[in-house]
């Protein structure tokens, strides 16, 4: 296979300036802008295909626009025999190249931060990108019929993400202490319920106040941590036959002195309610990872829990809502 550059130097001048203008000098994969946009990225025409059948190698119908960041990444992309882990055609259907080099990198390094996974890989993402394909590998179980058990998790002690043997701790199935991730957890399989059964995705939205984009994202985390929401009743109150698991969920949704303590670490943030999740303790002295850093934003929920009656009334009063349209379908 040839590599970028090899690739671009077959591309003459005049060509090269036609597929710019075609696709306005922005990375057709990443979106990032040449020179002539405003931008940094150095561009490359990039042939489509090597030998198509119906047009000339480089006919601009052939060709497409990608940086350079792009191009390297797209000649040494993973291949699914690369995995350390067995992917099966089913897996396939739900993951990308980028999730491959991600198992490579959590097998090769063991256990990191999301800000650190993707700084090790050679695609550019960003960490919301990275955190987003980590869901989809932690959650693939419950989305691929025919795999029956996890290949990555998250540890919900430190944060880390890791292949499945490398996690002690496994956030899967965990009710969070903190009340405004226990809402987030409760409303992600709420809508990933909803969905599953046929309800409309807009009614989901208009029910929720929240984007289409945020629904899917929602709903990758549902998969992912697989919220044991079936402890729970009606609008989020406590079953009456859950026995032992009520006491203790009770105890979560009215002390809100004893909420798990905010500190500094990897954020996972719900776009819509503006919440952020952090995990472990902070080491003395030190700083948190450039990518773990730009996760964290200034309009985190308060820990001392102000606002969370109306934040839990507003929840269950959507979630009430979604039951009706799911029981309407």
């Amino acid at each position: 296979m040839l590599d970028p550059d090899a690739c671009h130097e077959t591309v003459d001048p005049e060509t090269r300036e036609a597929v710019l203008t075609e696709y306005g000098h922005k990375c057709q994969l990443c979106g990032r802008c040449g020179p002539k946009a405003n931008g940094l990225a150095k561009l490359h025409a990039h042939h489509i295909e090597r030998n198509p059948e119906d047009v000339d190698v480089h006919d601009l119908e052939n060709l497409t626009l990608i940086c350079r960041a792009c191009h390297s990444w797209h000649h040494q992309q993973s291949e699914p025999e690369d995995a350390p882990v067995d992917i099966t055609e089913a897996d396939l259907a739900v993951l990308l190249p980028q999730d491959i080099e991600i198992l490579q990198v959590l097998a090769d390094d063991g256990p990191g931060r999301t800000g650190g996974i993707a700084g090790e890989l050679t695609a550019d993402l960003s960490v919301a990108a990275v955190r987003e394909r980590l869901w989809v590998l932690m959650g693939l179980d419950n989305r691929v019929e025919s795999r029956d058990r996890q290949i990555v998790d998250k540890d919900v002690e430190t944060g880390e993400w890791g292949l499945t043997e490398q996690i002690e701790n496994s956030a899967r199935g965990h009710i969070p202490d903190d009340q405004q991730l226990l809402l987030q957890r409760m409303e992600d399989e709420q809508v990933r319920r909803a969905l599953e059964r046929g309800c409309n995705r807009d009614d989901v939205t208009g029910v929720l106040g929240i984007t289409r984009r945020t629904t899917f994202n929602k709903a990758k985390r549902a998969y992912a941590y697989d919220f044991p929401l079936d402890a729970f009743g009606r609008g989020g109150r406590p079953s009456a036959d859950t026995g032992a698991d009520q006491d203790a969920t009770q105890e979560l949704m009215t002390d809100e002195g004893d909420e798990q303590q905010r500190l500094d670490a990897v954020a996972e943030e719900d776009e819509s309610l503006g919440r952020t999740e952090t995990w472990g303790s902070p080491e003395s002295g030190s700083k948190a990872q450039s990518g773990d850093v730009n996760e964290q934003r200034t309009d985190r929920v308060a820990s001392d829990g102000s606002g969370s009656n109306e934040l839990q009334e507003h929840l269950r009063q959507a979630i009430d809502a979604l039951q009706e349209v799911d029981e309407a379908l």
